[in-house]
């Protein structure tokens, strides 16, 4: 069996505390896609900064961080064939502005 790439995604805050947690990761593997690792935990302010380091210029970075330490998430590693193009497929986009119709 050819092994897949690996990629990060994060159930955020808003999504973990609302108990979508569950459907995401079912979605995610309807889509194919297989869980590698995951862990839920609270990001430090730290851990954020870190890890959105390439945003630090911009106007939303502090309240980006600010949301993603604001309680439990889950990052999970996933895995599958194209997994960066297959992720941004499943999710959509990111962007109001780029979302396809529903």
């Amino acid at each position: 069996m050819k092994t897949g790439t690996y990629t990060l995604t994060i159930i955020k805050p808003d999504a973990f505390a609302s108990g979508k947690a569950g459907k995401i990761i079912a979605h995610l593997e309807a889509g194919g896609f297989k869980v590698r690792a995951a862990r839920v935990m609270q990001l430090s302010k730290e851990q954020a900064g870190e890890f959105y380091a390439v945003h630090r210029e911009r106007p939303f970075y502090g309240s980006l961080v600010s949301f993603m330490t604001s309680g439990t998430c889950m990052p999970m590693i996933l895995e599958k064939q194209g997994a960066v193009a297959a992720l941004r497929e499943a999710i959509g986009a990111t962007d109001p502005a780029e979302a396809k119709a529903a």
